[in-house]
């Protein structure tokens, strides 16, 4: 219950932020290509990852404005897929070059746990041996990343990202993802 509550109230917090852009552009398309599950390697494939980046909504300037974001990453090997909204803060420093980082809330269709199975079950033991066990429907997301501005308009980039329950949106099993990945942006705001 207490899972549900905490995943609501971010849910709610992430719809209100994204409420908030509903008169707000469009700011950027990034696209990528993301190396899965570094840490464990349980996982087999690579993500092809999407992510639409919003202006500030200028209610959010007192916390340095924050660009929401929506983020979907689909694996090529039918393992985890991932999607999550919430907000990125992005800083320019030198020649064209960009860093941000943000967090958000992330829902994913990937195994939770297999402490249901019996210990000799045959889907027990390959889930354990080839799938992330994430413990909760829903997990933290956050990522940081370095562009560098091709054209006034285009981005490339390198990422990394983690996402886990933190033991606060689940209990139990807690293996998380963490990720790396290069990533094309075209941008229209601001």
């Amino acid at each position: 219950m207490r899972t549900q509550i905490i995943a609501g109230l971010a849910g709610l917090a992430a719809l209100a932020c994204l409420a908030g852009t509903a008169q707000a552009q469009l700011s950027e398309v990034r696209v990528g290509v993301v190396a899965h599950d570094l840490a464990r390697s349980i996982e087999d494939g690579v993500q092809i990852s999407g992510q639409l980046v919003f202006d500030s909504p200028d209610f959010m300037a007192p916390v340095w404005s924050p660009r929401p974001y929506l983020y979907g990453s689909f694996n090529s090997e039918g393992n985890t897929n991932l999607g999550s909204a919430g907000l990125l803060w992005t800083g320019n420093f030198a020649n064209g070059f960009s860093l941000d980082g943000g967090f958000g809330i992330a829902y994913h269709d990937g195994v939770r746990d297999v402490s249901q199975l019996p210990p000799n079950d045959p889907d027990r033991i390959r889930l354990a041996g080839s799938r992330a066990l994430l413990g909760s429907r829903f997990l933290f997301h956050t990522q940081l990343g370095l562009d560098y501005a091709v054209t006034p308009r285009v981005a490339v980039g390198v990422y990394y990202e983690h996402f886990s329950n933190g033991q606060i949106l689940g209990q139990g099993r807690n293996q998380g993802l963490d990720e790396i990945g290069a990533r094309i942006s075209w941008r229209f705001g601001q």
